[in-house]
């Protein structure tokens, strides 16, 4: 399952890089409607929420001691209910201000690249060594992966929404 579940993150991150070059710069920084984000805050965003954890799966932690995908559907329950709407923590808040689309896409496309690769080389059955009262403590890192997933294609129907919004 773990490869399945690596090819799926990978597969949604290159959706958001294409569609963040679907629209030009002007168009991602235009906000489409009231109390929405643009476009490229929803990328700053997906950058937010994976740069750095690479590092996370590199760490040696404890090995899980249950299933190491029992939280995948839960986060795919959580996730993917487009009608249940979320709040951001502070932490991964896009920034108010214009982007560039060249540097987002290169950012945006390392921290994909470096995730892809962390997630083929760790050991993902082992705990996510989260910092206590991190929204996510108490999930493995195969869980991490999930999580990833399915926040990206979350994130990337609201990048559709947007795109419909502006045509």
């Amino acid at each position: 399952m773990p490869k399945e579940i690596i090819n799926q993150m990978d597969a949604a991150l290159t959706e958001t890089l294409q569609l963040l070059s679907s629209l030009n710069e002007e168009k991602i920084n235009k906000i489409p409607f009231e109390g929405s984000w643009t476009t490229a805050q929803v990328a700053q965003h997906l950058y937010k929420s994976i740069k750095g954890m690479d590092e996370l799966l590199y760490t040696p932690s404890q090995q899980a001691d249950r299933n190491p995908e029992e939280k995948a559907q839960w986060l795919k329950d959580i996730f993917l209910n487009y009608e249940n709407k979320m709040k951001s923590p502070d932490f991964i808040l896009p920034e108010d201000k214009y982007y560039n689309q060249s540097e987002l896409k290169d950012s945006l496309e390392s921290a994909k690249d470096k995730m892809t690769e962390a997630a083929k080389n760790s050991k993902l059955e082992e705990m996510a060594p989260l910092p206590e009262g991190h929204p996510l403590n108490g999930i493995t890192k195969l869980e991490t992966l999930y999580f990833i997933t399915y926040h990206t294609i979350r994130h990337n129907h609201q990048m559709k929404n947007i795109r419909e919004q502006l045509q």
